[in-house]
C-alpha cells in the first residue's frame, strides 16, 4: 500500500472509521498520517482498543506494531509491562466513557446494585391546609 494512499475506511469496522475521522476533525487521513501515530497514542483515543488498533495497522500493512495478539508466555518482562500500561490505559478510558455517558442516577445503581431512595420523611408532612 502506498503511504500517500488515502486510508481505506472501509477496511475497518464503523466504530474505528468514526473514531479516526474523530481523531482526524473529519478529514480523511493518508496511511502514512495513520502510520505515524505510535500504538500508545492510538489507544488514548476514545473508541480505540487493542481490537481496533489491530484492525487499523492490518489495514495500513503495519507489521511493526505491537504485538497485541503475541501469547504472555512468550513476550519479555518489558513486553509485558508495557501490555500492562496499556491495558490499565485502556481502562481507564472505557470508564472514563463510561461515567461520562450514565446519569449520576445510573452510577449508583451500578455502584450499589439497587437504587437508592430519599428517606419517607425528607420532603416533610404538608396538609391540605384544612383544619378538622
Amino acid at each position: 500500500m502506498l503511504e500517500n494512499e488515502l486510508f481505506p475506511l472501509e477496511a475497518v469496522p464503523s466504530r474505528v472509521k468514526v473514531a479516526i475521522l474523530l481523531e482526524f476533525k473529519g478529514r480523511r487521513p493518508t496511511v502514512q498520517e495513520v502510520s505515524e501515530i505510535c500504538d500508545r497514542s492510538w489507544l488514548t483515543v476514545p473508541g480505540i482498543g487493542r481490537t481496533a488498533l489491530a484492525s487499523i495497522r492490518q489495514a495500513t500493512g503495519d507489521r511493526n506494531s505491537l504485538s497485541l495478539d503475541r501469547p504472555a508466555a512468550r513476550m519479555s518482562d518489558a513486553e509485558l509491562l508495557m501490555r500492562l500500561d496499556l491495558l490499565q490505559e485502556e481502562l481507564q478510558n472505557l470508564n472514563e466513557v463510561l461515567n461520562a455517558a450514565l446519569s449520576p442516577v445510573q452510577r449508583k445503581v451500578l455502584r450499589s446494585g439497587r437504587i437508592r431512595k430519599a428517606p419517607s420523611g425528607a420532603y416533610g408532612q404538608q396538609g391540605l391546609g384544612v383544619a378538622f
